[in-house]
């Protein structure tokens, strides 16, 4: 069936079940609903501006009456574009935006659009955090479903950990629970099996005690990276839970290739300035920045580093350790980027996550990693030069395979990448599987259609 004869019917329907929700390529709506963070080609037929559960019920058995490729929108942070089902039906969760606070419980209800900005502002005034991650226009439960590695996560776990419920729209229509009690094998699969069951129309979320975190930056040369990047390797080593940094290769204010170090401290602020001070002493920092912030102000900062519209590529990697060949590798990609928007990033992960059981949720690494992120990045205006850009991440990658673990962060995982999707899951992978034909028997909800989420 040709495009204009299904968008025809399918439009006179969908007019009819969801009124003024609907928009189509033409219109002053399209461009704004079908932006992302990451430029895309995908163009949809249909963006649905879902406001209840009801509206994404009947978009979804609509897709699937007219054999409809779909799509979920949350926070559109997807580097692939698969947020925007090209010539399909995208469901847009950003106005399924409600946040409810428990604060006896330490408990938020969050809408599927809630991004983590949201969450964590609301939360503030009741003294309380939620787990999110750098960006605060992420969505929080594409985020936590891919496994959440979050600033406090040594200290209060990976994004899965803290999700004790949902709901979720299958491909039928049907609004099923999933908790401890009901359909507890689906918020198992859930806890790190990606949004590939349903649209997680509403989330549950563990939340923690606030602390004024201590934070900021550290920037030294690009040519003292391998000697950062060791002692990076060696504090983590034996980091307490209250640590987390993000150490980035990337480009400065003034363009400089730079060695970034981002810590961030969740407990006694003493301790932490003498922490963070053994991290200053690695080398000759160039600029720093150092403060005491709520954690709605750390999440705000880092809007300045996220511009939407960029073409991206990006790839992941586990790593059980730094080896001296990654760090030589490393410092040698760093000093040849082909995009000044480009960076290679690590973080740690140990504490609180590594007490989880590997079978307690589907997320596949429970002992002390790192994590390594390739992301190319350059402007749209500068497409001829994608395959460039895509090989400078590709040769890096390579060149770390002998130094790695399978697997790789979920959320980071293109659909190319199937060998590392499968692996990341390592012993659960069965039960996800047998848990995805059970709720979405027809693969609706498989990962090359529809992404995360986030």
């Amino acid at each position: 069936m040709s495009n204009t004869n299904w968008n025809q019917s399918t439009v006179a329907e969908l007019e009819e079940l969801l009124k003024n929700k609907i928009v189509l390529p033409g219109t002053e709506k399209y461009a704004a609903s079908r932006e992302g963070w990451a430029a895309t080609n995908n163009h949809p037929a249909i963006i649905i501006l879902c406001e209840t559960t009801a509206d994404v019920q009947a978009s979804v058995v609509l897709a699937g009456k007219r054999n409809l490729r779909l799509s979920v929108r949350g926070g559109g942070h997807d580097w692939q574009g698969r947020s925007f089902a090209h010539n399909g039906l995208v469901i847009d969760l950003r106005n399924l935006n409600t946040i409810e606070i428990d604060a006896g419980a330490k408990v938020a209800t969050i809408g599927g659009g809630v991004n983590a900005l949201d969450l964590t502002t609301a939360a503030d005034p009741y003294d309380l955090i939620a787990v999110v991650g750098t960006s605060g226009v992420v969505g929080v439960a594409g985020f936590s479903l891919g496994g959440g590695y979050g600033l406090t996560t040594p200290s209060n776990g990976l994004g899965v950990d803290n999700i004790i419920g949902a709901e979720v729209v299958l491909a039928d229509g049907r609004l099923v629970t999933a908790s401890e009690t009901e359909n507890p094998d689906l918020l198992w699969a859930l806890r790190g099996g990606g949004g590939n069951f349903g649209v997680v129309t509403s989330l549950r979320i563990r939340l923690h005690p606030a602390k004024p975190v201590l934070t900021g930056f550290i920037m030294f040369p690009l040519s003292e990276t391998e000697t950062v990047l060791q002692g990076y390797r060696n504090i983590m080593q034996t980091a307490p839970d209250e640590l987390y940094v993000l150490a980035s290769m990337m480009s400065g204010p003034d363009g400089s290739n730079l060695m970034l170090i981002s810590p961030v401290w969740y407990g006694d602020p003493e301790e932490g300035r003498r922490v963070i001070d053994s991290i200053r002493k690695l080398g000759n920092p160039v600029m720093e920045q150092i403060t005491e912030m709520r954690m709605k102000d750390l999440v705000a900062s880092y809007a300045a580093f996220i511009f939407n519209g960029r073409r991206f590529y990006g790839k992941t990697r586990w790593m059980s350790d730094i080896a001296p060949e990654v760090i030589a590798a490393i410092t040698e990609a760093a000093s040849n980027k082909t995009s000044p928007f480009s960076m290679i990033s690590f973080f740690h992960l140990h504490g609180a996550p590594t007490k989880v059981p590997l079978a307690d949720t589907a997320f596949g690494l429970r002992e002390d990693h790192y994590l390594l992120t390739l992301a190319a990045e350059w402007l749209p205006e500068e497409e001829s030069d994608s395959e460039i850009h895509k090989k400078w991440a590709d040769d890096l990658f390579e060149l770390t395979a002998p130094y790695s673990l399978p697997g790789g962060y979920l959320n980071l995982l293109g659909n190319e990448d199937q060998e590392q999707i499968a692996a990341a899951h390592g012993s659960n992978f069965p039960k996800l599987q047998s848990v995805r034909k059970k709720f979405d028997p027809d693969g609706v909800f498989s990962r090359e259609q529809v992404p995360l989420g986030r």
